[in-house]
């Protein structure tokens, strides 16, 4: 889709270069908001986009503040992480989308991932076969850090679930994908909440966990979450072949792409064909379009074999 708009000006050796301002729009376009900066500390920048390669993989990651958070000057409530095991040749990346009725939903996400990354590298440093993910202490470990979050910022050191729940809530959504020589590359993933987990392939999104949330769940209204749901978790396994492009979302990215048959769709399956660089894939991410304002992340992983 074309942007927005665009400007020239001089480059420097006198050429032309073309800078593009503003997001990519496809369809009606959302209303244009000054994103307002973050009071709240620990600061939480808006937008941020990672990537790189590993073991044959390409893999990209962003995560975008959503217009009425902007707006408002509320922080971003999803997040990301990615982290490599080098011993079994995995690629570990976890997404969370905070819950936001929790008023530090923000912090969950964060904490969420990285602990969920730490848990499933612990376990392929006891067993580099490596064996199949012990999903309920992936996600019991990060819940539990959850709580430990909420006994040390409210002084109850007895606090449990229960009390930490109502504040720090988030779905959660990991994947490990190992890469091993002359083997199909193996995927697995699982999720608490309804983030979904999909493979690309020639322009059909194949869901394998998670799905399409309803509208009323951008409230949080009945979606499982950590830390008061570790147990409810959706897993599958899978392996990446050829084109196959895996894709960690949000919700926030969920809603507008539906059944992957609509115009968000179309544009995604045509921009994620190739690895776009980083900055151009959190620019894809933050695309425009009228009535979708919440937060929006992303993490896409490629296979260098053809």
């Amino acid at each position: 889709m074309p942007p927005q708009s665009q400007v020239s000006g001089q480059g420097t050796r006198g050429g032309r270069v073309r800078l593009i301002r503003g997001p990519l729009v496809i369809g009606e376009p959302a209303p244009v908001v000054e994103a307002g900066l973050v009071a709240q500390d620990p600061y939480r920048p808006d937008t941020v986009a990672d990537g790189g390669a590993a073991f044959g993989l390409t893999v990209r990651a962003a995560s975008v503040r959503g217009l009425a958070k902007r707006y408002t000057g509320e922080p971003r409530q999803d997040d990301v992480c990615l982290r490599r095991h080098d011993a079994t040749r995995t690629l570990i990346a976890v997404l969370a989308d905070g819950v936001s009725a929790a008023p530090r939903a923000d912090i969950a996400a964060a904490l969420a991932v990285r602990h969920a990354a730490a848990a499933v590298a612990r376990q392929l440093d006891a067993d580099p076969a490596p064996p199949p993910i012990d999903w309920a202490d992936v996600f019991g470990q990060a819940a539990w850090a959850l709580v430990e979050e909420h006994r040390r910022s409210s002084g109850e050191p007895q606090a449990g679930v229960e009390q930490a729940a109502p504040l720090l809530a988030t779905t959660l959504l990991v994947a490990a994908v190992t890469v091993a020589d002359e083997e199909p590359i193996h995927v697995q993933v699982a999720a608490v909440g309804d983030s979904p987990a999909l493979v690309l392939q020639a322009r059909r999104f194949e869901p394998l966990v998670g799905e399409t949330p309803d509208a009323a769940d951008l409230l949080g209204a009945g979606v499982d979450a950590l830390p008061h749901k570790p147990h409810a978790f959706a897993r599958a396994e899978r392996t990446l072949g050829p084109g196959d492009v895996l894709l960690l979302a949000s919700d926030g990215l969920a809603l507008p792409l539906g059944d992957g048959t609509g115009e968000v769709g179309r544009v995604l399956a045509r921009e994620l064909r190739r690895p776009p660089n980083v900055v151009d894939f959190a620019r894809l991410l933050d695309f425009s379009r009228a009535t979708y304002d919440d937060d929006r992340s992303l993490i896409a992983v490629w296979s260098d074999r053809s």
